[in-house]
């Protein structure tokens, strides 16, 4: 159901994208105050198409990173904090810095070794296609290798027309031995869905590698279904989304590429728990937790166009933040409860806080008293959501890790 929900509310605020100018400015000024500026350089090698709209749309490439496969293992990724309040079904969404498609963090060897466990113990339920994705695909794999030799060219290298070499796990992979998305999860912790429109002009659900569902997201039930069926179980989706989501996806370009995070209050750390909340004890075994095992799981997703195929890319990929870890971080324990007991009705339910909120609240209630105390925070302080937004309040903004510090000192300003 959470998978659903992060799917849906990313393509609510997407669609805002194809209405009206002004309207468009009003809405996008509300909801995303930080628009971050993405880099958008020429492929010299992947064709320009021209979109619907006649307007030509260059495909992306990264700037190159400087990390090392023994650096990967400590490396941090950007710290998302994607707490508002007011809380709103339609989040915040960001020009996608092309840098940031597919990023790589400490993390990375244990997301690949899951995927692969994953894949083989769940077969299509985790990956599956159909035949007319083909294309689609295969493009994507081309695009997902092109950005990693290009973004991280010390962790990965091509010895061949169809040879990759991943460095971090010492693998030499043959791009033509498997299905592309085989091939993704030897190579990225993302989870793909693609979508591509059919000769009645709507958009279907054609493929996809998902091995870490953040709910019940069946793909043997969805694939090949239109959107709106995958989304009949999401609250406010007739009201908020259909209507503009076709229109969306018609007007979509290469060049516009997005991205944004979702979240949601968890104990579990298995990037596969689409059975934890259908388990008849969960309440019970809730309550067994310790406080401090108690998580937020950032859904991280963004979505693109690719240029020879016209399909859609969604991605996502679950991170981890312990609530204890971010104790001192100003409002995000008061946001937390703030939005397991006020949030849309729907929405509560939907995240399973019921089973959850009654216990918790009083470790979040110590930690609000823990930040008044030590001055963090006033007592009567409006519950606010922080100016950095989505991300941590430490890091600046636009998001510079040490790695890329040291290569922009002469690079002229994106």
């Amino acid at each position: 159901m959470i998978e659903y929900l992060a799917l849906a509310a990313f393509l609510a605020v997407v669609s805002v994208l194809a209405w009206s100018p002004s309207r468009r400015r009003t809405v996008v000024r509300r909801l995303s105050h930080n628009l971050e500026k993405g880099t958008n350089p020429l492929s010299a090698h992947l064709s320009e198409k021209t979109s619907t709209l006649g307007v030509e749309e260059p495909c992306p490439l990264p700037t190159p990173l400087d990390i090392t496969p023994e650096q990967v293992a400590t490396y941090d990724d950007r710290p998302w904090r994607p707490f508002r309040w007011p809380y709103h079904q339609t989040m915040s969404i960001f020009k996608l810095d092309i840098n940031h498609w597919i990023d790589m963090d400490k993390w990375y060897v244990r997301y690949l070794q899951e995927k692969q466990r994953l894949n083989e113990k769940n077969g299509t339920a985790a990956c599956d296609w159909l035949p007319e994705s083909e294309l689609a695909c295969q493009e994507l794999l081309d695009t997902v290798v092109e950005h990693l030799v290009h973004r991280y060219p010390k962790l990965f290298t091509m010895t061949g027309i169809s040879t990759v070499v991943n460095h971090v796990t010492k693998e030499t992979i043959d791009l033509k031995a498997d299905h592309p998305l085989h091939l993704l999860s030897k190579l990225t912790k993302e989870d793909y869905y693609v979508v591509q429109k059919r000769d009645d002009g709507r958009h279907y659900l054609v493929a996809a590698e998902v091995p870490f569902p953040g709910g019940s997201f069946s793909i043997q039930t969805k694939i090949g279904k239109h959107l709106n069926v995958i989304h009949e179980p999401v609250p406010y989706y007739k009201e908020k989304l259909m209507p503009s989501m076709e229109r969306y996806f018609g007007r979509m370009k290469v060049n516009e590429p997005v991205e944004r995070a979702s979240w949601y209050v968890s104990w579990d750390y298995n990037l596969d728990v689409s059975h934890v909340y259908n388990d008849r004890h969960t309440e019970e075994t809730v309550r067994q937790v310790p406080y401090e095992n108690f998580v937020v799981r950032v859904e991280r997703q963004t979505l693109r166009r690719l240029p020879k195929s016209r399909a859609i890319i969604f991605t996502n990929h679950p991170v981890y933040y312990k609530i204890c870890d971010m104790k001192d971080e100003p409002f995000v324990p008061s946001i937390i409860k703030k939005v397991m007991f006020e949030a849309p009705e729907d929405i509560i339910k939907y995240k399973n806080y019921p089973m959850i909120r009654d216990y918790l609240v009083v470790y979040l209630d110590q930690l609000i008293e823990r930040q008044i105390e030590m001055g963090i925070i006033k007592r009567d302080d409006p519950i606010r959501t922080s100016p950095n937004y989505p991300f941590a309040h430490f890091i600046t903004k636009p998001f510079v890790n040490s790695s890329e510090r040291v290569d922009v000192t002469n690079k002229p300003e994106a």
